[in-house]
């Protein structure tokens, strides 16, 4: 499954649970319903970024609970615990097509089901959770919007991958805002042909082919010209791309990119003395690190993790680092962080849950792939803990 779009999820649900959906939240919208087709999301998406902050975020909350409900194990997951509610969910989950319909169907009708499965998929996705590759030094400009700049990036980015993979012939492409100075595009472009082998509505067993598309996505923060993407391939991929996005998207030509250049700064969590700072008003419990991965300076391929048992306390990560390493052989100078997990365990913001998220020396996160309520913290204590030195 690709990253999370509000719009894509919207298609992806039938209109009368759509429909149930905003009504039972307290929020209809004012859309004639049978009068548009399930993927004809634009209206929809539109009402409903037009609702007040409040209810807005909440059906956002409920959204992205959804898409991460909506795999092959998110479906699982929800019938495993039906059955432990002694319910049998198979028949109606199996007379839907989409996963997405079967995930807000169980939420619209099972809520008791519906909140342990949300907590059990989760904690499954953590090991795959995207990461996200940060660069600090685009220009702060208005970004394009209009139709054309969609046009110029979407023929600029087939070009790119059909010189140089032989796919992305089709593509789309689809931007919006978030959190006021952050500009998202999400592009979606074919990928190579595949044969799936499958049964037919009659049972019968055929191969038939597809065409899927692959994703890529810009993050662009307006007021700190920092730009983060989402895509596979490697150096040689990200910074083309970036190169691309800037020129088409900000109207300005992007250097190379400096070899130095280290967004995310790390060493000074191996201090025991580190406190995590936070506010108050936004009500964490805990922070800690829950894992932490370390290079010996000079040897890049000498690599050391460290990872107490969960319910040992934010300590013993330093008794690891202290007792375990053995300083007298590995003193602190030649010890280099290169990779980290925090936890954060939140009360009121964060709805009772814990943030986990990674951070990896010198340029990526996963932060990008979390809920919004999630996200919007993790990034304000990166910057406050100078871990982000953009």
């Amino acid at each position: 499954m690709g990253l999370f779009n509000p719009k894509q999820v919207l298609r992806q649900i039938s209109n009368p649970l759509k429909k149930a959906l905003f009504e039972r939240q307290g929020h209809p919208l004012p859309i004639a319903w049978d009068q548009i087709s399930s993927v004809q999301s634009d209206d929809v998406f539109h009402a409903w970024q037009a609702l007040a902050d409040g209810p807005r975020r909440q059906i956002e909350i409920i959204l992205h609970d959804v898409f991460e409900l909506a795999t092959e194990e998110g479906v699982r997951v929800l019938i495993e615990e039906g059955q432990h509610h002694g319910l049998d969910l198979t028949g109606d989950l199996e007379a839907m097509d989409s996963r997405f319909d079967k995930a807000v169907w169980v939420f619209l009708n099972h809520h008791e089901i519906w909140d342990a499965a949300v907590m059990f998929a989760r904690a499954d996705s953590l090991s795959s959770a995207r990461s996200w590759t940060k660069r600090g030094d685009l220009p702060v400009a208005e970004p394009g919007t209009s139709a054309e700049h969609i046009a110029k990036l979407k023929d600029a980015l087939s070009a790119f991958y059909r010189e140089r993979q032989g796919r992305g012939h089709h593509n789309w492409v689809e931007h919006f805002e978030r959190a006021g100075n952050q500009d998202y595009y999400f592009v979606y472009l074919s990928d190579y042909a595949e044969t799936h082998i499958n049964f037919d509505d009659a049972g019968q067993f055929q191969r038939t082919p597809d065409r899927r598309a692959f994703e890529i996505v810009f993050a662009y923060d307006r007021e700190d010209g920092t730009l983060e993407m989402f895509a596979k391939g490697g150096k040689k991929v990200i910074e083309p791309l970036q190169r691309i996005f800037s020129r088409v998207i900000l109207g300005k030509d992007l250097p190379a990119a400096d070899p130095n250049a280290q967004p995310y700064r790390l060493d000074h969590l191996m201090d025991r003395g580190f406190g995590f700072p936070t506010d108050p008003e936004d009500e964490i419990e805990v922070v800690g690190l829950r894992r932490i991965r370390i290079s010996i300076v000079g040897n890049r391929r000498r690599r050391i993790l460290l990872e107490p048992d969960a319910e040992a306390g934010r300590e013993a990560i330093y008794d690891m680092l202290e007792h375990d390493l053995n300083r007298a052989k590995l003193p602190r100078s030649i010890l280099h962080v290169t990779k980290v997990t925090i936890q954060m365990r939140l009360n009121g913001n964060g709805n009772g849950r814990a943030l986990e998220f990674d951070v990896a020396y010198p340029n990526s996160c996963n932060l990008k792939s979390k809920r919004e309520e999630h996200r919007l913290i993790g990034e304000k204590y990166l910057k406050r803990w100078k871990i982000d030195v953009v």
